[in-house]
């Protein structure tokens, strides 16, 4: 693991020799310009990058590794400097290793929709796709963590897709399975059960177009929607209509 904020580091550091591993296994360093496992692939990957942070400091380093093409982390394209979250992204695609990869990162939901066609943020999602490795998007309860109580959503990236389900990508929506704790913690309101979990699971392991419902510990009731489409549904063009102007005798000017 790699992390910036020394608190955080701490923690895992901690956490890590706490469960019979190294600390030396995590690594302090900003993962944008100062990358601590360059050369490094692995099987899985769980990220949680800041949302909506700029990467203005570190557009420099970002910038010259743009360059490099696909010898770089960022060849597909560079989001706009006032969110970094899809470099992330693809710094977490960089380190899977190829035909059996698989990725969970937290997104909110800029990642979804902002950038214009043949931006970079168009880029970068287009290049995911076309590339047949986004598995599925959930979108998780909103309140779900601590310091935000904006939507979020995990994607699932996962290198060995094309093999199991070609051409096809999931939307769950899992923003009402939860159960409501009875005092709020910070902006966290609300828990993800094991029985969320399952259900949310169910959901992800049967991979279709299906409704699923269910109850929580307490009784409470939960469901999941899961939707299953086309990658190429996701596909589109901007065209520019240009209408020109007439003079008094009808000609374009």
């Amino acid at each position: 693991g790699q992390e910036f904020n020394p608190f955080t580091m701490g923690i895992a550091a901690a956490d890590a020799l706490i469960h019979g591993g190294s600390s030396e296994n995590m690594r302090f360093g900003d993962t944008l310009s100062d990358d601590k496992f360059e050369g490094y692939t692995f099987e899985f990957c769980i990220s949680n990058p800041p949302f909506g942070i700029d990467w203005k400091r570190e557009a420099v380093s970002v910038e010259a590794e743009y360059k490099k093409g696909e010898d770089g982390r960022f060849a597909p394209g560079l989001p706009s400097k006032s969110d970094g979250q899809m470099l992330f992204l693809l710094n977490g695609i960089s380190k899977l290793k190829d035909g059996i990869g698989k990725m969970a990162i937290i997104q909110n939901g800029s990642s979804l929709f902002t950038g214009d066609a043949e931006t970079g943020s168009s880029e970068i999602r287009r290049y995911v796709i076309e590339h047949d490795w986004l598995d599925a998007i959930v979108q998780l309860p909103n309140d779900s963590f601590y310091n935000t109580g904006i939507s979020t959503y995990i994607w699932l990236i996962d290198k060995s897709k094309p093999e199991r389900c070609p051409g096809k990508v999931q939307l769950i929506n899992a923003s009402e399975c939860y159960e409501s704790l009875k005092k709020p913690i910070g902006n966290k309101r609300v828990e993800i059960t094991e029985q969320c979990r399952l259900l949310i699971g169910r959901a992800y392991f049967e991979y279709e177009t299906e409704d699923y419902a269910g109850v929580t510990e307490t009784g409470k009731a939960i469901k999941v929607k899961s939707r299953v489409m086309d990658s190429a549904d996701f596909g589109y063009r901007k065209v520019i209509v240009e209408t020109p102007q007439y003079n008094e005798d009808g000609i374009p000017v």
